[in-house]
């Protein structure tokens, strides 16, 4: 990665352009939530219902067809390509390499639904599968594996990939449309390039926003457990404050010294936490629910694929696999992005297999024993964890979990630290995105200006803070991050398209590449492994 810095001023190294279009869209949308909270959400949620419902197809789809994508990537011809030249070696260790993946692929997300996703899905499961019941348990855990599973990341790795092919193979900045030259030409550096910049950069923030809002109420709800203190709105924005400090500093320390070694820490934390809940918990119960539950996901892969309940139209495909495609769609320009960033050095083919099988089973483990605890003391010890969800939010589910067990208070304080650093790591990845596709391209965008990275982690975190201050107005600019992801499926492909028409060019093995084949020296600098 690049070390050099400019001398000019940070403001004079920035995209004026995108900054200012983006900034303008979030304080409309800011305002909009302040001066007609119902209003917005009403516009919002009629956009969101048009977007699921209607084009829930394209969804399941793409999301299937993007998997295919991911493995004829890892086990195709160009599964080799190294990512950078010749001499170029991995930044970063494996470990390093895969807890910053993970940390801003899944984040606080996955913390905050591992224990209420299997008990939300339990008390009200597909399929006319009847609730309370053990075969409820199984689809509920089934379904978590398969929302957190392959297509989530290979949804990531569509934009992953090209990004990272297109700035450490072709010497590209990182800014999404320098992906689109091979199609676009010059036309990817003008207006139309700056346009679909600021676009993804918009849909970023709409979409942490979200996360942002989460942590702080599952922060709020574990300082309830665990001392009393009253989730207030006064709560709210202390913990806001503190915490946007802690991830405000880290972003601008930069990748190495900032979100590396949150990353680095939050990764054993969320192991030994892990392990905890499964050897304190029902280990025997968990491991044959995982058993059963994973054998459930392979066998219903392609069902749940694709099922949009046409007939009985029950909502639950566009209420939870839908949604959840849509959300990943929206996240996956920054971390797409993010991962590109981190993976000079590595092949398409470690890329791809460390998404798709690595950061599953990472994930697949954790639903395994947070889930599969949850299920346990719902089913089996009739602990009134779900009539306990309803009451105190999905957010305080966990707490509640952990108190049932050995050392539960001092589990549930360990808990409250990992959901603060993988909130920062996952805002910290975000916010440095926004920053390097906010700086020009002659402007050394791989480092941006600490300035522009203050900037967009400060606007993230107000944001957050007053999507639990103003509650359903604010959310519209996560909506409309969801609606969004309708255009961004498209930019998306696009993505994927450039980046194999590029390959091909470059491919000595295609007779009609010739014309178009880099010269000799280029070759040999970004060579296309046979």
């Amino acid at each position: 990665m690049k070390t050099n810095q400019t001398d000019r001023p940070w403001h004079q190294r920035i995209e004026i352009p995108v900054v200012l279009s983006t900034l303008a869209v979030v304080l409309t949308f800011f305002s909009w939530a302040f001066t007609d909270t119902d209003g917005m959400g009403e516009v919002m949620n009629r956009a969101f219902k048009v977007a699921t419902h209607q084009f829930g197809w394209l969804y399941l789809l793409v999301g299937f067809l993007l998997v295919i994508f991911a493995f004829w990537l890892a086990y195709g011809r160009y599964g080799e390509i190294k990512l950078g030249g010749p001499e170029d070696k991995p930044e970063y260790s494996y470990f390093s390499w895969f807890a910053m993946i993970f940390a801003c692929g899944y984040g606080v997300g996955l913390v905050y639904w591992g224990a209420a996703e299997p008990l939300s899905i339990f008390k009200a499961p597909p399929f006319g599968v009847e609730t309370g019941t053990p075969e409820a348990g199984v689809l509920s855990l089934a379904y978590a594996f398969f929302h957190w599973g392959w297509t989530p990341w290979a949804i990531y790795m569509a934009i992953g990939v090209p990004m990272a092919y297109f700035m450490h193979c072709k010497g590209a900045s990182p800014r999404f449309s320098a992906a689109f030259r091979p199609l676009m030409g010059e036309r990817a550096d003008g207006w139309a390039g700056k346009m679909l910049d600021s676009f993804l950069v918009i849909g970023v923030i709409g979409g942490v926003t979200t996360a942002t809002g989460l942590g702080i109420m599952q922060l709020a709800s574990g300082l309830n457990s665990l001392f009393g203190i009253p989730e207030t709105k006064m709560v709210y924005i202390l913990i806001a404050v503190v915490w946007i400090s802690i991830f405000t500093f880290s972003t601008v320390s930069g990748i190495d010294k900032g979100i590396k070694v949150l990353s680095n820490i939050n990764i054993p934390l969320a192991m030994i936490l892990m392990l905890f809940v499964f050897f304190a918990g029902p280990t025997i119960f968990q491991i044959n629910m995982g058993m059963d539950a994973f054998g459930l996901y392979l066998t219903h892969f392609f069902k749940m694929s694709f099922w949009t309940d046409s007939v009985s139209n029950g909502g639950f495909p566009q209420g939870w696999t839908i949604f959840y495609w849509a959300w990943w769609i929206a996240s996956a320009p920054a971390t797409g992005l993010f991962v590109a960033n981190i993976s000079r050095g590595r092949t398409i083919r470690e890329m791809v297999l460390v998404h798709m099988f690595v950061a599953p089973i990472a994930t697949w483990l954790w639903f395994t024993a947070f889930g599969g605890t949850a299920l346990y003391q719902e089913l089996i010890a009739k602990t009134g964890l779900v009539e306990s969800m309803t009451e105190t939010g999905t957010g305080g589910v966990v707490f509640t979990m952990l108190e049932q067990l050995p050392m539960g208070s001092i589990m549930a304080a360990a808990f409250l630290i990992l959901v603060v650093i993988f909130l920062s790591t996952t805002v910290d990845s975000y916010s440095y995105v926004c920053a390097q596709v906010s700086t020009r391209s002659d402007a050394n965008p791989e480092l941006p200006p600490k300035g522009i990275r203050a900037l967009w982690a400060i606007v993230i975190g107000l944001l957050g803070i007053t999507l639990v201050m103003v509650g359903k107005g604010i959310s519209g600019l996560q909506l409309s991050s969801i609606v969004a992801s309708l255009l961004i499926i498209f930019i998306m492909m696009g993505m994927c398209v450039s980046m194999v028409v590029s390959m091909r060019r470059d491919d000595p093995r295609i007779p009609a590449a010739e014309e178009s084949r880099p010269a000799p020296e280029a070759q040999e600098k970004n060579p296309v492994n046979a």
